[in-house]
């Protein structure tokens, strides 16, 4: 069962009736939407990029992701539309997200917290029905958890200037995680294959919250 907060814009009910999904209607205290089935719960924020951006520069986003990791042990942050062209249209430094991103996506409360974009609200409504189903046929470990953490990891490594996905995952490689990476220091960085001085110093910088050069 699909439970949707009752603040909800009108929209969203209608994007659900034409996606055929079956919800209920109630006050969430956290989420937007909430999947249950048996002992399972799993919470969805949904943001637009705008939103997302706005949350991450004036720290909202961190008290978010603090409610849906100490409440449920699995929670996704569904943020729709492009963040480069909202940071591009406002001209907004990408320097002033990418680190706190990182300390986003580094985090350990008790649950995981997994944000996914989508070009769209419909295509995350379809994602909705998707866990939905999963849950509902006992295969929620079916969903690509470990590969979605490794995505996100991957692509906050690439939002520092520089940092393509190949040397992204050299990273990973050597050093498993984004917290051993931002507790590494420059010297252990620099031996990372295609990592020089000046990547090298990007990453630290970045993991420290300091202006990128």
């Amino acid at each position: 069962m699909i439970f949707v907060d009752d603040r909800e814009p009108e929209k969203v009910f209608r994007m659900l009736e034409e996606a055929g999904v079956e919800y209920e209607i109630r006050r969430l205290e956290v989420g937007d939407f909430l999947v249950v089935h048996e002992s399972y719960e799993v919470a969805v924020e949904r943001k637009s990029a705008e939103d997302f951006v706005n949350s991450t520069i004036d720290g909202r986003i961190f008290r978010q992701h603090y409610l849906l990791s100490s409440r449920y042990n699995l929670s996704f942050i569904f943020i729709i539309g492009s963040i480069e062209e909202v940071l591009v249209r406002r001209e907004i430094r990408r320097e002033a997200v990418i680190g706190a991103l990182i300390s986003l996506a580094v985090k350990k409360e008790k649950g995981q917290v997994v944000p996914i974009t989508f070009e769209n609200e419909f295509d995350s409504i379809l994602a909705l029905k998707y866990i939905d189903s999963k849950i509902r046929k006992g295969e929620l470990r079916v969903f690509p958890r470990v590969k979605a953490k490794e995505d996100y990891q991957i692509a906050m490594l690439t939002a520092i200037p520089g940092i393509g996905e190949e040397r992204a995952k050299r990273l990973l490689e050597k050093f498993g995680n984004l917290q051993r990476i931002a507790n590494a220091s420059l010297y252990e960085l620099m031996r990372v294959e295609g990592i020089g001085e000046k990547y090298a110093r990007r990453i630290y910088d970045a993991f420290r919250g300091r202006k990128i050069r």
